[in-house]
């Protein structure tokens, strides 16, 4: 009963003044109906009785408000108190395995839990006798232990650890709330904000405090849409007078070529064109950021890009390792500049340099692997915001660190769409589990629409 509920508490406590006022009662009635002649005439029988009477109805009257009191507690019991006992019982108990190997009357590690929003709980166990890795280890045993209707679809979702190590907070929530946005019409993706771009309820990307994108996931697993997702919404924000733009590149020559303003390889299979337009991009990082640089001087502080009115601008590269592959090893006499270094070097250049300006690239991978021709590391390291689409492990321990995917559900079936994501901006920095929007329209017909709008604007 140590960690039992106070309406548990309060009912069994309930539960034993009735017992006993049955029994007092119980004992008035024999003790009337036994003839004890020496015993049934005098004043101290009397006396008996009646205080066995009043003594069971003092105890049913405790019972009965014991009971009251357990079900107005059970009623107005908060999750977050629910969720303490819950877990405290499944961690502290004997009887549940005592995953933390507590010994007899150690000091038991504090826990208390509260409230992050929309269904989300945040419980933190703080090291005492225990050390913080030991902590670490039990998303399992508290996924475990949130049990009955009313919390059987909740589980560790993220495992954080304090700069200091002293305490260890689990993100719980309900893995079965359907968090996706369907989308009817173009206009309902326009963004609140320029920087701030959605991508399901209560999830998005912050441009202001993250970089370059990097998306990477199978044929047919929503990938390329998505991206199209976020393309329209720094479309739909508008283009800015300083020189902002979209720049699509399709090295396959597939639907996306077939767009307006899209950049795909020239007649001869060359990839020169491709060359040009991220030189472009690359110049105009180093305009962009000359614009800052004379604000902040004229100002005396720093300017951001997002303050001095600059939209974002994006250089979008899909299927880039076989992009990569167009470009010669070497560069050739005539044309010296054309070959992979200097593509490497221009990207390298944006992706380190462009986020301050408010230039970004989204670089799409088929597969999440270290295979000669894939990523490189020093663009996957500058990459801030990453996205998986129908994850597995063994890509996501490409992308990021083992230990902020311990906790996800390698069993769960990925389909269309379902990406793992994470992004530095404070907010999504651990890895999570999101569904890209559903699109019901004409979707490559209205971004062709918008870029041939947005270029109008030159």
């Amino acid at each position: 009963m140590r960690f039992a509920a106070p309406s548990t508490k309060s009912a069994v406590l309930g539960a034993i003044a009735l017992v006993f006022s049955g029994i007092f009662l119980l004992i008035k009635n024999l003790s009337e109906q036994i003839p004890i002649a020496f015993l049934t005439q005098t004043v101290w029988f009397n006396v008996f009785t009646g205080w066995l009477a009043h003594i069971s109805k003092m105890l049913f009257i405790v019972g009965i408000t014991a009971i009251i009191i357990a079900l107005i507690l059970r009623i107005t019991m908060s999750d977050t108190t629910r969720i303490c006992l819950m877990v405290k019982k499944s961690l502290f108990c004997y009887e549940y395995g005592n995953p933390l190997h507590l010994k007899e009357d150690e000091l038991l590690p504090s826990v208390r839990c509260k409230t992050a929003g929309n269904g989300i709980f945040e419980l933190t166990i703080t090291a005492t006798t225990v050390t913080v890795e030991n902590i670490q280890n039990l998303s399992s045993s508290i996924s475990s232990s949130l049990n009955g209707k009313r919390y059987k679809q909740y589980a560790v979702t993220q495992t954080n650890t304090d700069l200091a190590f002293n305490e260890v907070t689990f993100r719980i929530e309900d893995v079965t709330i359907d968090k996706s946005l369907i989308i009817n019409n173009i206009n309902e993706i326009k963004p609140e904000s320029p920087t701030k771009l959605l991508i399901q309820k209560d999830t998005y990307i912050d441009l202001t405090t993250s970089g370059s994108i990097l998306v990477s996931g199978k044929t047919r697993s929503g990938k390329t849409t998505s991206i199209i997702f976020i393309i329209l919404s720094v479309l739909l924000a508008g283009r800015d007078k300083y020189d902002s733009r979209i720049i699509i590149i399709d090295p396959k020559q597939a639907e996306l070529s077939r767009l307006p303003h899209v950049v795909t390889l020239d007649a001869d299979g060359e990839a020169t064109a491709i060359l040009e337009a991220v030189r472009c991009f690359a110049d105009s990082v180093v305009k962009r950021q000359q614009i800052l640089n004379d604000l902040s001087e004229k100002k005396g502080d720093a300017v951001h890009w997002w303050d001095a009115g600059f939209h974002a601008s994006i250089l979008f590269i899909d299927e880039y390792v076989a992009c990569r592959t167009i470009f010669p090893q070497k560069p050739s006499k005539e044309n010296p500049e054309y070959c992979l270094a200097t593509f490497d070097s221009l990207l390298k250049r944006i992706v380190t340099m462009g986020a301050s300006a408010g230039n970004f690239v989204i670089i799409s991978i088929a597969e999440a692997s270290v295979m000669e021709g894939g990523l490189p590391s020093i663009l996957r390291s500058a990459m801030t915001t990453k996205i998986l689409f129908k994850p597995t492990i063994t890509e996501g321990r490409f992308l990021w660190d083992s230990e902020k995917l311990k906790d996800f559900n390698t069993g769960r079936v990925y389909h269309a769409g379902d990406a793992w994501f994470s992004s530095t901006d404070g907010v999504h920095d651990n890895v999570s589990y999101v569904h890209f929007p559903i699109m019901n329209f004409a979707v490559y017909r209205e971004l062709g629409k918008l870029l041939d709008a947005y270029y109008r604007t030159e």
